[in-house]
């Protein structure tokens, strides 16, 4: 061997390891290396831990998701009754083809 592993291992009281034993860490290494290197598991397990961390809160104190749904709903109802102030506004400025018509802004 050469390199600092070298003046390591010949200074050190302990034996070498054996060659199974040397494989079943290098195994293990390399399950490891493995584990880390797949993103997609990863990002699934910590999704799953997300959610049930979610669903627990919701568990614990049900009044927080009462005051988003009550926020939702508001926002969702405001928005409706702006765009509907603003379609009327924009029917009225828009100048009939036929003054009979009733929605017809009288001129």
């Amino acid at each position: 061997m050469t390199g600092k592993h070298a003046d390591a291992s010949a200074h050190s009281n302990h034996p070498e390891p054996s060659v199974e034993e040397q494989r079943a860490e290098l195994a293990e290494t390399v399950a490891a290396l493995a584990d880390k290197a797949d993103v997609p598991t990863r990002v699934r397990n910590e999704a799953v831990a997300q959610a049930s961390k979610a669903s627990e809160a919701v568990k614990d104190n049900p009044n927080i998701v009462a005051g988003i749904v009550g926020a939702v709903l508001t926002g969702v109802l405001v928005t409706v009754v702006l765009r509907r102030r603003r379609a009327r506004r924009f029917l009225r400025s828009v100048p009939c083809p036929k003054p009979s018509t009733s929605r017809c802004r009288s001129e």
